[in-house]
């Protein structure tokens, strides 16, 4: 069975732009990702040079997603990817993959079968995206860090648009739906953090800075049942919040001192696992940033390269790990290691 849906337009909730200016370190990760801020259309009926509209392709389709229930016979496991980014476990088993190359979501089987997804086309429409970085999924809601469009869109696990849930942010990079339903925007940008809830309106939370309280440029985030994790990369530390939003602590992570976009994966033991992209890894680490496991290889023993978005299956033990320079998804089993 293929599912391909229709659905009508939804409301958006747009949030107030942020006044503080994003700092350096955002222009240095998007410089080194090969992204660039998205420049703003031509205003609809302006003029076109008869030289620019014989070069200027005609824009994509707006296309609804195309979701099989079998992989694709015929394809390489995790084919199709490039430079991936985050991604998450649906209740299925099905693994979303922010594919940040070709500014699309693609879905797979534990295998690495295709699936389908959507996008591919870079736009602004309801089913397109420009460079996602992450994906939330809680029950059937979907969420997506459309990156360099400044927003987070909110789909079905079967596909259907929704609505903006998140708009005027900048270079939004992290996302994570907390067990109380609350959405966690990490707003890489504006140097803070946007949390959403259902009939609530939207809180702000960080500043720019190294304080207590302080953000520069977050990128990957996490929540268990107790707490959040952030991956606040321009103080090289992860920051720490109870799901009330109040800082509590922050753990130091000296690896992460180069540019660069880690991820973070916990559970509800705080068992805490981090991305390396500049060095090749992912950690385990302990409350107080001691690193306890150092992993190079996955499970079958190949090296991995450029480490990124990280999906921990509670039910296996298993940690998905994306790896944006071999364009894969792989594997480190980290069940049995735990008393």
């Amino acid at each position: 069975m293929t599912t391909t849906p229709t659905s009508p337009a939804a409301p958006t909730l747009r949030l107030p732009r942020a006044a503080r200016p994003a700092l350096c370190l955002l222009v240095a990760l998007a410089a080194a990702s090969g992204c660039k801020r998205a420049e703003k259309p031509a205003a609809a009926g302006a003029p076109v040079s008869p030289a620019a509209a014989a070069t200027t392709p005609a824009p994509a389709p707006d296309t609804p997603p195309v979701i099989h229930d079998s992989p694709e016979a015929g394809r390489q496991p995790w084919a199709g990817l490039a430079e991936p980014r985050g991604l998450a476990i649906d209740g299925r088993g099905r693994l979303w993959v922010a594919d940040f190359g070709h500014s699309r979501v693609a879905i797979f089987d534990a295998a690495g079968g295709s699936l389908g997804g959507w996008g591919g086309a870079r736009g602004n429409g309801k089913y397109q995206l420009q460079d996602p970085a992450d994906i939330a999924i809680h029950g059937e809601d979907v969420y997506v860090a459309d990156t360099w469009n400044g927003r987070v869109q909110h789909f079905t696990t079967s596909g259907q648009f929704r609505e903006t849930a998140a708009a005027e942010l900048y270079g939004p990079r992290g996302v994570v739906v907390a067990p109380d339903g609350v959405v966690w925007i990490a707003d890489s940008g504006n140097n803070r953090l946007v949390l959403l809830q259902a009939g609530q309106p939207a809180r702000f939370i960080g500043k720019a800075g190294g304080g207590a309280d302080g953000l520069m440029s977050p990128v990957g985030i996490a929540a268990n049942a107790s707490r959040v994790y952030v991956a606040d990369i321009g103080n090289h530390r992860l920051q720490v919040l109870g799901l009330d939003g109040k800082f509590q602590r922050s753990i130091p992570v000296a690896a992460w001192k180069d540019t660069m976009e880690p991820y973070v994966a916990t559970d509800d033991k705080d068992h805490l696992y981090v991305s390396v992209p500049a060095g090749s890894s992912v950690l385990e680490l302990d409350h107080s940033g001691k690193v306890l496991h150092t992993w190079q290889t996955d499970d079958a023993g190949k090296k991995l390269l450029k480490p990124s978005g990280l999906a921990l299956d509670g039910k296996t033990g298993i940690l998905y790990v994306v790896d944006a320079a071999s364009n894969l998804v792989t594997t480190i089993h980290v069940a049995g290691k735990k008393g």
